[in-house]
């Protein structure tokens, strides 16, 4: 009988040992590509999803979103690599047509967000102030629309930038709001 309960915890640990090396095989599997990957642009579905898969601490959302707006953002693109950039676009509630994006940069990769459309002309050029932060507002006209309007400034080692098919006023409070 004892030699039966030995056979028995013999095959149990061996059992035991084959499923833990299993498993840590299929995890050196699951990491090697990983690590060969280069960390380009990928989409996201969250925010969330961002800040714990690329491990970034903060990431700057609006707390005020005009009615109009639609959230959660429509797209969301996000890398760590050469320099942290994320990218969200969000949409009109009514249309699903383009409302508004915001860049989140690394202040070090001196990126320039383009505007969605193509830009007719600039009307205004101005220096406003996001909670105390000097700004840049750029007021203009891109083709088959109105108005587009970007809003840049620095905030937390990192430039952000709205641009969005709305006033002015609406931009400057989504900033504002930006936590």
């Amino acid at each position: 009988m004892g030699n039966s309960l030995k056979t028995k915890l013999r095959m149990f640990f061996t059992f035991a040992m084959t499923i833990l090396a299993t498993v840590l095989v299929l995890k050196l599997l699951n990491w090697i590509p990983l690590s060969f990957q280069k960390e380009d642009m990928r989409k996201y579905k969250t925010v969330e999803d961002v800040k714990t898969k690329l491990k970034i601490p903060k990431i700057y959302v609006p707390a005020y979103f005009p009615e109009h707006i639609r959230w959660p953002p429509a797209e969301i693109f996000a890398q760590k690599k050469p320099s942290v950039m994320i990218i969200m676009h969000f949409t009109h509630t009514d249309t699903q047509s383009f409302a508004l994006s915001i860049y989140q940069v690394d202040s070090k990769a001196h990126f320039e967000p383009p505007f969605r459309t193509g830009i007719l002309y600039i009307k205004k050029e101005s220096t406003v102030f996001v909670n105390g932060r000097e700004g840049k507002l750029t007021l203009a006209v891109c083709s088959g629309i109105e108005r587009c309007n970007r809003l840049s400034w620095n905030e937390g080692g990192y430039s952000l930038t709205l641009i969005a098919y709305d006033s002015p006023e609406n931009i400057l409070k989504m900033a504002k709001s930006m936590l």
